[in-house]
């Protein structure tokens, strides 16, 4: 089943190079991307690189495996666009930082300097943009047309899917029908003035602090992988999870789990697990008088009845024997009228 809001396929079906060696690979993502400075750190590698061009603009989805650190050569030719699909990315541009979380979409124009972070198992959508199409957009005015970092407003998210899957379409062909040039000319096109209109370069010229700000509807692409944990914990509360379970299911790494955790709920994954399993053995007992304690307990994942007792007080007030004392008190009058 495919993990993500759209279909890879037709870049997956374009593999150009995979290896594990370190140094061709260096060398094939330099001569496709941009000259950079690649330092390998914790992991092993594991890469690939995927690729497609339509007229212009070339599509790639890439993976290094291991856990790196890019410095790519500024350049005024083109604009890169990343669009996370797995793993943390930390991105430093002109001064400015970001971290891109799985489903966010950035654009990297640097003037000066570039510097990139990857987490190991990182799968990134990368867009390599000429300026020569921002230019020619009548969104631009005949400049650039982006500031040179920032991140796209959540709202277009929905919107930025639906044009990746119709550029990925536009990849699987077929291309040599009648129109098939010109339509790649309008979807081009079409891509660099959504991306003018995503960042508001034109109408309010926002920059990466504005589109950083707090707010108070948090975008969807960040609260979604807790939202799909949850769901999953629901349906499997007496499972065994495990951290790395955990992030299986929210469909991101441990780390970016972690954070992402702490930052919407401001608790840990495992606390989180742990709170819903107490919510749904304390709806348990509350809503039966014929429920054992211990096999409460042990349906809904806790196997050491002394540490569920202890978790259950610090979040109820009150030992499970207690909810089910109180619950049979209020019970029993009614049955004797």
């Amino acid at each position: 089943m495919n993990a993500y809001p759209v279909d890879l396929s037709p870049l997956y079906h374009r593999c150009i190079f995979r290896s594990a060696s370190r140094v061709d690979f260096h060398e094939e993502t330099a001569r496709e991307l941009a000259e950079h400075r690649l330092r390998w750190r914790e992991g092993d590698a594991d890469t690939v690189l995927h690729k497609a061009h339509l007229r212009a603009i070339g599509v790639y989805v890439l993976r290094y495996g291991a856990e790196i650190e890019v410095t790519p050569r500024a350049s005024n030719d083109f604009v890169v666009i990343h669009w996370s699909l797995r793993g943390l990315v930390e991105m430093v541009c002109d001064g400015q930082r970001a971290v891109l979380l799985p489903g966010q979409t950035s654009w990297i124009s640097p003037r000066r300097s570039w510097n990139m972070r990857w987490q190991a198992g990182s799968e990134q959508l990368i867009l390599k943009i000429p300026k020569s199409l921002l230019r020619a957009s009548r969104r631009s005015g005949g400049n650039d047309g982006l500031p040179n970092f920032g991140l796209l407003p959540a709202r277009f998210e929905t919107q930025w899917q639906s044009l990746v899957q119709t550029l990925l379409a536009a990849v699987a062909g077929p291309t040599q029908t009648d129109g098939y040039e010109e339509w790649i000319v309008q979807l081009e096109r079409l891509i660099v003035d959504f991306l003018l209109m995503g960042v508001g370069i034109v109408s309010s010229g926002r920059d990466l602090a504005e589109s950083q700000a707090p707010s108070t509807h948090e975008p969807r692409c960040q609260r979604h992988p807790i939202e799909r944990l949850e769901n999953v914990i629901a349906d499997r509360l007496g499972a065994p999870w495990s951290l790395n379970d955990l992030a299986d299911a929210a469909g991101v790494s441990p780390r970016v789990l972690q954070m992402t955790c702490l930052r919407e709920r401001n608790i840990s994954p495992t606390d989180l697990l742990r709170n819903m399993r107490l919510d749904a053995a304390h709806r348990r007992l509350q809503a039966s008088s014929f429920v054992s304690v211990t096999e409460t307990a042990l349906e809904f994942g806790f196997g050491h009845l002394g540490r569920f007792s202890t978790y259950y007080r610090e979040r109820f007030g009150e030992l499970p024997s207690e909810t089910c004392t109180r619950h049979n008190s209020k019970v029993a009058p009614r049955l004797l009228k």
